[in-house]
């Protein structure tokens, strides 16, 4: 009914034609778990510890690797470079050993990892700091991080825009450490719904060249299948074009058992000097490949979008992997009478390294098998979640249902133009059911349940996967 205006004059209203629409949120922010340099904010305050936890420090948001330096500090230096000399045939070479307290060290991949992030195409990303570098011990800590793996989930919770986990610098844990927690965070990301973890196979030997199938059946065995979907693995690891850090006044580095600082200034001395530091510039990480990846997807997910898979992509910042499989060792890795598949990083000639798998650990699964498949329903119930908050507070009857029912398809035909599914057309592509009969009953409506069917078609035409959404009405 038109409204009776009492004044002369010219009167205007707006009215909303379009009804409530769907933001995209973001599909590829990881949040990085480990130790760093230094873990205070920007009044030199050390940050908030989580609630309850003695470790677990709140999540920060950086946007570059000079911001991450600015709050978390550069490479682990704590422990010594031992640098041992040869003669082969006339001709000096090098050799390195990090170690602490006189036993092998493998330094901190937290640093090294956002170097990787963001040379691969990384946007924004969260750390979530456990402690200082100095502070990681191999024998007391994977005790605490077990207690506190709650407090890490409540971590990345407080990284509201997060969705990726990467728990890559746990992996200096161990295997048994390592493939535990992440079987966890994978459990976590599965009761969410709005996270992947990226994991990586460990190596026993970080330099290769040999490839060791009980790196695979290791990680099979001792991870999880359930909800394995949310999780995807990958091997081997990279020669990475980082050097492992040393410190400049040289006062961590050994020379043939001896301080290298130590030696008399003589032209000679001063010589064995430079070729060390030389030698120490290209003495460069193996990687796990997991912090490469993330910044592939997020590179990725901005130029084709979170459907696209992860393939045929090249890793910026490597030298290649560190070992050369076969067709015949991948085809053992891609496919398991278990399900654990795991994702190949190969070299080709003429066409470099490449990222040679996108499956889930869930290898077997029919839907789930892909991670573009899995990531884009990811961020479709997590955008489509949202854009039903709207209608809580509203009337549960036609009205509303013809108003969401318009929403979600406007939502998914914008993916649909992007080229998100397989169909041809709308109709072979998704479906939108909402309403009596069709999703609710009248006991449903009755006791304030909306519930909305989606239907999607990702890899082949009319080959839908269902998603249910069910909201509690306001009173």
């Amino acid at each position: 009914m038109s409204k009776l205006y009492k004044t002369p004059g010219v009167y205007v209203e707006e009215k909303d034609t379009f009804g409530s629409s769907i933001v995209s949120n973001p599909t590829a922010i990881p949040a990085f778990i480990g130790f760093t340099e230094d873990a205070n904010n920007s009044n030199g305050e050390g940050l908030n510890l989580v609630n309850g936890s003695t470790i677990v420090r709140e999540p920060v948001l950086v946007q570059s690797v000079l911001e991450y330096e600015q709050t978390f500090g550069g490479a682990d230096t704590t422990g010594i470079v031992d640098v041992s000399e040869h003669d082969n045939d006339g001709k000096t070479s090098y050799t390195a050993v990090n170690k602490k307290a006189n036993e092998a060290y493998t330094p901190g991949f937290m640093y090294p990892s956002v170097l990787a992030y963001f040379s691969n195409g990384g946007g924004s990303c969260y750390i979530i700091s456990l402690g200082k570098y100095e502070e990681f011990n191999l024998t007391e800590m994977p005790a605490t991080i077990t207690n506190e793996m709650s407090s890490i989930e409540e971590a990345i919770q407080m990284a509201e825009t997060a969705t990726l986990i990467l728990p890559t610098d746990l992996i200096r844990f161990g295997d048994a450490n390592y493939y535990s927690w992440g079987t966890q965070l994978t459990d976590f990301a599965s009761k969410e719904k709005k996270y992947f973890t990226v994991m990586d196979v460990i190596q026993k030997d970080p330099k290769g060249p040999v490839y060791n199938v009980e790196d695979i059946s290791n990680y099979r065995n001792a991870v999880s299948l359930e909800q394995s979907c949310y999780a995807g693995a990958y091997f081997p690891y990279l020669q990475s074009l980082t050097a492992f850090a040393y410190k400049t006044d040289l006062t961590n580095v050994y020379l043939n058992g001896s301080l290298l600082q130590s030696k008399p200034a003589t032209v000679e001395n001063t010589k064995t000097v430079e070729l060390v530091k030389t030698f120490l510039s290209t003495n460069y990480i193996n990687m796990p490949p997991s912090p490469f990846m993330a910044g592939i997807y997020s590179r990725l997910d901005s130029t084709s979008g979170v459907w696209t898979p992860p393939a045929n992509v090249a890793p910026n910042g490597v030298a290649g992997p560190v070992i050369l499989l076969t067709n015949t060792q991948q085809e053992s890795m891609n496919v398991s009478n278990t399900g654990h598949s795991v994702n190949a990083i190969r070299s080709f000639t003429g066409r470099g390294t490449r990222v040679w798998g996108a499956r889930t650990n869930d290898g077997n699964s029919v839907n789930w098998k892909y991670i573009n498949v899995r990531r884009l329903f990811i961020s479709m119930e997590t955008d489509i979640s949202k854009g039903l908050e709207a209608f809580v507070f509203k009337p549960n009857v036609f009205n509303t249902w013809v108003e969401v029912k318009m929403m979600i398809n406007a939502y998914l035909f914008g993916l649909f133009n992007q080229g998100a599914f397989a169909g041809a057309t709308p109709e072979t592509s998704y479906q939108v059911l909402i309403g009596l009969g069709e999703t609710m009953t009248e006991e449903d409506i009755l006791n304030g349940y909306m519930r909305v069917s989606i239907q999607v078609a990702p890899i082949r035409p009319a080959q839908f996967i269902e998603l249910t959404f069910s909201q509690m009405m306001g009173e």
